[in-house]
């Protein structure tokens, strides 16, 4: 089915439009004509002015035979009333088109001559004076006969314009039936187009969602497959790594123990980008999620250095700006995943001793940059393709890509930008800005009550941190967490002294209590740091 081309539905529009307002403009100028007939009226015009003839000519012969002041009042009162129905029959369109029927003639001419003639007579007439009434009746007579000639030229005229005038209202209909059938027609004919547009687009549309179905089947196929292989394929590789590692820790000769090196910082390395396809496949499928927890930014610089497995990457300069807030809120593993990312694909078309890591907050954004130290022409390709750039076809660049393309899905996932800075001295920097809450924290007071030293310094040795302060329990000042032992002697007195010494703090058994609603929360098993330090860092963050 082929479509309708636009410029058809136009057209026809177009000329439904057209004829609609040639069906208008002949309608109104019929409409037109009917008021001007109506509003000239040339008949009754020219009637009424013979009425007053006559009603003057009466009054003069009723003059005649009374012969009084009165009679002769009455004589000039309607005189006064034909003079001025004259005088206004002679202005305007009425007027124009009354002396156009006289031409020829002279009628009313002869008339308003004959008024301006008589009207110093009948001024200073004597209601007695019978001879010069009887002379004005002769003159009316005369002048009543022409102008009851010129009433009958106006009917005849009146006649053949109303003829002409039904002649133009049939036509007019005529046309109008016309080109309203046109219309109908036409719209009759835009409204099967227009079904038949409509039958064309949901053919297009079901057919566009099956396409669409499809390959919604096949990316969740190929995403499933991939995040399959990627765990298939780890398990073996770090079946290969542990060897690796406890042959690298034999005594072997500096020959073997660089290829052992090789083999693990290869086997890292695959390991970073298995994990980083395995992320890319949950963007595709919709099931990637962000886990943000607050960490320290030398935590992240450092993490981020002994996971760069390039030869050499080690002596590569990676520092925090000074007045850098020490921690943020964010996801640790997916920024060092970018950062590792973006790092080994520079690295691998330059050395470590040509590139420096940066870390600083603007106060918004965790901005992370990668500098180069010069301009190198050999590393421009790959930073156009890492901003997208490329020219090259997809089939070219895919393994080169696929870093760069990772490292753009992880950004988008944290809400972040990727920008290519430049200076003047052509130092380019690789600037990643990863929105980043900074999380105040302070030195968190802990008092630990043991049963002996010997255990004290265990609990002191895995909680140990830059923000935990141990005290002791005659220190000034009261803690913020007390760990209690509950090898303890007399829980309920100890409990009760050091509740009063310390009546904010959270207070944690380790260990199972007799009673455990005296404490805050408790760790069943004294060895587990992990819960301690979780419940440090949420007192830290609180």
């Amino acid at each position: 089915m082929r479509p309708v081309p636009k410029y058809v539905g136009l057209t026809v529009l177009l000329a439904m439009a057209g004829f609609v307002a040639l069906g208008f403009l002949s309608i109104r100028r019929d409409v037109d004509n009917l008021r001007v007939i109506s509003q000239d009226n040339i008949l009754w015009s020219a009637t009424q002015m013979e009425v007053e003839l006559l009603r003057f000519q009466l009054s003069m012969a009723t003059l005649g035979v009374v012969q009084t002041e009165e009679a002769l009042d009455t004589a000039l009162d309607r005189f006064d009333i034909l003079w001025s129905r004259v005088f206004m029959m002679g202005k305007g369109r009425v007027g124009e088109l009354m002396r156009q029927y006289d031409e020829g003639h002279g009628s009313l001419a002869a008339i308003s001559s004959y008024l301006e003639e008589v009207d110093p007579v009948l001024s200073s007439l004597d209601p007695h004076d019978t001879a010069t009434i009887q002379a004005i009746l002769a003159k009316l007579q005369a002048l009543q006969q022409e102008l009851r000639f010129y009433t009958l030229r106006v009917v005849r005229a009146d006649t053949a314009a109303s003829a002409s005038l039904r002649d133009r209202i049939q036509s007019s209909s005529q046309t109008t039936g016309a080109i309203s059938l046109a219309a109908v027609l036409l719209s009759v004919f835009a409204l099967a187009m227009i079904l038949r547009e409509n039958r064309r687009q949901r053919h297009l549309v079901d057919m566009n969602r099956r396409l669409a179905d499809s390959a919604e089947l096949s990316s969740r196929a190929k995403s499933r497959f991939l995040s399959m292989m990627s765990h298939e394929l780890r398990n073996p590789l770090n079946g290969i790594l542990g060897p690796l590692a406890l042959l690298g820790q034999s005594n072997l000769a500096s020959g073997q123990q660089r290829l052992v090196d090789q083999a693990k910082s290869c086997g890292q390395s695959m390991l970073q980008m298995l994990a980083g396809l395995l992320d890319y496949g949950e963007m595709q499928d919709g099931r990637f999620r962000l886990k943000p927890e607050p960490f320290a930014l030398t935590t992240l610089a450092a993490s981020a250095g002994m996971s760069l497995t390039s030869d050499g990457a080690s002596a590569m300069q990676i520092r925090v700006i000074p007045g850098t807030p020490e921690r943020v809120c964010g996801d640790l593993d997916r920024i060092r995943q970018i950062i590792v990312h973006l790092c080994e694909y520079v690295l691998e078309a330059t050395g470590p001793d040509c590139v420096e890591l940066i870390f600083r907050h603007d106060g918004e954004n965790l901005v992370i940059e990668i500098c180069l130290a010069l301009n190198m022409p050999a590393v421009d390709w790959k930073l156009d393709l890492l901003m997208g750039l490329g020219d090259l076809a997809p089939d070219q660049v895919s393994a080169d890509a696929l870093r760069p393309l990772i490292a753009r899905g992880l950004i988008a996932a944290c809400s972040g930008t990727l920008r290519l800075e430049g200076s003047d001295s052509g130092r380019r920097a690789i600037q990643v800005k990863i929105p980043a809450e900074v999380v105040a924290v302070s030195n968190v007071r802990v008092l630990l009550e043991t049963r002996s030293v010997a255990l004290a310094t265990i609990y002191k040795a895995g909680l140990k941190s830059e923000r935990v302060v141990f005290v002791d329990e005659g220190d000034t000042g009261p803690a913020d967490i007390v760990l209690v032992d509950i090898g303890c002697i007399g829980e309920e007195t100890l409990m009760a002294r050091l509740r009063g010494a310390n009546p904010d703090a959270l207070f944690i058994s380790l260990g199972l209590p007799a009673t455990p609603n005296a404490f805050d929360d408790v760790v069943e098993s004294p060895s587990d740091m992990g819960r301690l330090r979780s419940r440090i860092l949420d007192r830290m963050a609180s």
